[in-house]
């Protein structure tokens, strides 16, 4: 860990910078194999630096948050054994965020990327430039939580082509300062259009995504609509269906019997009816003949002893 600390506190990236730059020096097979890692990482981060934003996020944020907590605690006095647990927490938590939270990510890429291209091109020295570079990485940064896709495609495609055309120019046996730049121009250019390129296929593979889900949603209330009205055709029909059974049951149809038949009874009845009366009738009648006839007989009877007197 001592040792670790030691080759931290005493890197610096001009340093090794002149050092590859001198003339005749031979690459060991470590500078090949950190020359080839960063010539990828470069390239990728050039390419895809929108694509697969979560994943730069979640590895930027685990490196930024080991140094940072290490330099930390070795600056507050914590035991050289022990100085990677904070830095160690602060990895994981930055990491997570960066991973989970797009926007946070984007910001932690951008932020990294910027400051990085920036601290490559003026090389600072001291503390001053290296806060002045941070600053324009964290103005960017927020601005890149407004505009996301420009911004972040822009300062990856930038950021990768610096880092992989310097590692490839120190790989290649023939190098120079025109065939820097020439290559890495041209990696920042074709990593912006491809990063361009395959945000303009998610666009339309959402757009889409969401005319399918539009389209679908559609066709289930056309459906509803279908049967709804299926069910409304069917309770009519069966209305009509119920009416006719009514007809035929309690109308005039064939099948139904004949309203003269069924009021034959009671037309005999009545007959019978007024023949009783007609009888009681005459009875009446000769009943009170008989009685009136009776009167008159004794009213005849008495004028004639009344007229024999």
């Amino acid at each position: 860990m001592n040792e670790i600390m030691g080759r931290i506190e005493t890197f610096n990236i001009s340093d090794a910078i002149s050092v590859l730059d001198e003339t005749g020096h031979v690459l060991t097979q470590t500078e090949t194999i950190v020359l080839a890692v960063l010539c990828a990482v470069g390239v990728l981060f050039a390419l895809f630096g929108l694509k697969i934003v979560r994943f730069w996020a979640g590895l930027l944020g685990l490196l930024l948050g080991l140094y940072g907590g290490i330099m930390a605690a070795y600056y507050l006095g914590i035991d050289k054994t022990y100085v990677w647990i904070p830095g160690a927490v602060l990895g994981i938590v930055l990491a997570v965020l960066g991973a989970w939270k797009r926007r946070f990510g984007v910001f932690l890429t951008v932020w990294t990327a910027v400051s990085s291209v920036c601290m490559y091109f003026i090389r600072p020295a001291d503390w001053m430039w290296g806060i002045i570079c941070l600053a324009a990485g964290l103005v960017l940064a927020l601005l890149s939580v407004r505009v996301v896709e420009f911004l972040t495609m822009l300062a990856t495609a930038v950021c990768g082509a610096v880092l992989g055309s310097t590692a490839a120019c120190y790989l290649l046996p023939f190098g120079g300062q025109f065939i820097h730049i020439i290559i890495c121009v041209a990696l920042g250019i074709i990593g912006f259009l491809v990063q361009l390129l395959l945000e303009s296929r998610k666009r339309k593979k959402q757009n889409l995504k969401k005319a399918a889900e539009i389209r679908e949603h559609q066709s289930t209330a056309n459906e509803v609509e279908k049967a709804r009205a299926l069910v409304d055709e069917l309770d009519q029909e069966t209305e009509v269906e119920e009416e006719e059974l009514e007809t035929i049951q309690f109308g005039d149809g064939d099948d139904s019997e004949d309203p003269e038949e069924e009021f034959d009874e009671p037309d005999d009845e009545l007959d019978l009816e007024e023949e009783t009366d007609y009888l009681d009738d005459d009875e009446d009648e000769t009943d009170y003949l008989d009685d009136e006839e009776e009167i008159d007989y004794l009213d005849d009877d008495e004028t004639e002893e009344k007229e024999k007197k």
